[in-house]
């Protein structure tokens, strides 16, 4: 019985801990000057956040629904928990054009850091496909762990050159 107890307790918040880390990064993360450093990666979170939140919403009733609670009230709780998850997965797929549709491509790689050549600046534009949304940016691209890149707009006229390799003049 303690064994389920112990299960039950961590499935419900290990539920509510990815649902909040998917909350943050569809809101407040999406601010942060941090994005995937490959679009691919970008693109199959997304695709997971999608499938896996109706779930987590589901599993979240291991540590709603309880004993001690009436019948009724636990009914309650499960058409609710039910109804969020059709809910949220309506939500993503009316949000899922909006956030994974489109991507900022690397178009050229116009310098790299002498120091660490990990970190570069590149002319990006950012490509939606159909939905025909197109514009450039110029940034700097600050490998962050392993999946993803601090990125900073940059103006390479105010540039430090004798920092920077120009990529152009390298043959």
């Amino acid at each position: 019985m303690i064994f389920f107890n112990i299960l039950n307790r961590t499935i419900f918040w290990l539920s509510i801990a990815f649902i909040a880390i998917v909350a943050f990064s569809l809101t407040v993360g999406r601010q942060l000057p941090i994005e995937f450093s490959n679009y691919k990666t970008r693109n199959q979170y997304y695709d997971s956040i999608f499938f896996a939140v109706p779930g987590a919403i589901l599993l979240t009733m291991a540590g709603t629904i309880k004993k001690k609670r009436t019948k009724s009230m636990n009914w309650m709780i499960g058409i609710l928990t039910v109804l969020s998850a059709v809910l949220s997965f309506f939500f993503l797929l009316g949000t899922i054009f909006s956030i994974a549709s489109g991507a900022w491509i690397n178009e050229a790689t116009l310098y790299r850091n002498k120091i660490d050549s990990n970190i570069t600046i590149n002319n990006q534009f950012y490509d939606a496909g159909a939905l025909d949304i197109y514009s450039h940016r110029t940034v700097m691209l600050t490998p962050f762990l392993k999946w993803f890149q601090k990125v900073q707009e940059i103006d390479t006229n105010k540039i430090d050159k004798t920092k920077w390799i120009d990529t152009h003049q390298v043959q």
